[in-house]
């Protein structure tokens, strides 16, 4: 009974360690888990949020920035329209040739409708008229050009102006007078010399301005 009695407190002693055992384990186990495997997941879970937060920022900094960008392009196109707008008015001249030919061509008409003729010293010249290129070209603030043009006529007085009145009223173009010499006849008649020098201002490529 004795033998029984003692083989009966062992298994009971080693139940009891059995017991504590596993309820050790059993609360080790989760805590152990935690630490290992959620503990390293959640500071990932952090870090990824941050960069999920700096994308934000990013992205509202990038829209910002093409908004302005955006802004930037219309109001460019604005200002070309605006440019393209006040210069209608200018000319397109030919720099290579140091010419305004449609200015010229205009001018010629109105020499010829107010009865401009050729100076006398002009006349025995080849291709001579009274409206030719005066070969300079000149350059003003914020890349304005303009082209000179001369004019060498014998007219009445009262022809003359009539011609300059109508040339500088002229809506498609903007014809600036630097000098005029007139001379009267020598003969006492009713005829005058006249020299005149003009600068025609030229319309700007309004794309390669910036450029």
């Amino acid at each position: 009974m004795a033998k029984g009695a003692g083989s009966s407190g062992g298994d009971w002693t080693a139940g009891i360690v059995a017991i504590v055992a596993a309820l050790l384990l059993g609360s080790a186990l989760p805590i152990g888990l935690y630490f290992g495997l959620f503990k390293p997941k959640e500071q990932e879970r952090i870090d990824a949020q941050q960069k999920l937060e700096q994308v934000k920022v990013d992205y509202q900094m990038m829209l910002a920035r093409a908004d302005r960008v955006r802004g930037l392009e219309e109001d460019g196109v604005k200002m070309a329209d605006d440019i393209k707008e006040l210069e209608s008015p200018f000319a397109v001249g030919d720099p290579e040739k140091l010419d305004v030919p449609e200015v010229r061509a205009t001018l010629l008409r109105l020499a010829e409708n107010h009865k401009l003729e050729l100076r006398p010293e002009r006349q025995a010249r080849l291709g001579a008229e009274v409206v030719f290129a005066g070969g300079e070209r000149i350059a003003f603030e914020k890349g304005l050009q303009a082209t000179k043009l001369q004019i060498e006529a014998r007219a009445r007085f009262h022809d003359f102006g009539r011609f300059i009145t109508e040339m500088e009223t002229l809506e498609n173009y903007v014809i600036i007078p630097e000098s005029l010499v007139c001379t009267g006849d020598a003969n006492g008649g009713n005829d005058h010399t006249f020299i005149m020098v003009v600068y025609v201002i030229e319309r700007r490529d309004v794309d390669a301005i910036g450029r």
